[in-house]
């Protein structure tokens, strides 16, 4: 009996999460400054409303990445499970006589 485990796509797909998390966070630092400059420039109400929208940003941001956060965790969780499910059969295959 031939008993095979293959666990890379897990591990790129937390990869790719990881990746993405980093790729928000990159644009979230760049929103944050150019509203800053921004904000700072100008001299009209509208300074007060892109601050509003800079804030809803950075909260749906914030409930974002938790979320990639969450999900990196349960596709790592997942895999070490396979891995030990994986290294149980194995180990009970092995010690079974035909």
């Amino acid at each position: 009996m031939l008993i095979k485990g293959n666990f890379g796509q897990l591990d790129d797909l937390a990869s790719q999460i990881m990746s993405t998390v980093g790729r928000v966070q990159q644009e979230m630092d760049t929103w944050r400054q150019q509203s800053g400059a921004t904000e700072a420039d100008w001299l009209d109400r509208a300074g007060g409303q892109f601050s509003e929208v800079s804030a809803a940003w950075q909260q749906v941001s914030t409930a974002q990445q938790s979320m990639l956060d969450a999900l990196r965790g349960g596709v790592t969780n997942a895999n070490a499970e396979l891995q030990s499910a994986l290294g149980s059969a194995v180990s009970r295959v092995g010690s079974t006589s035909i």
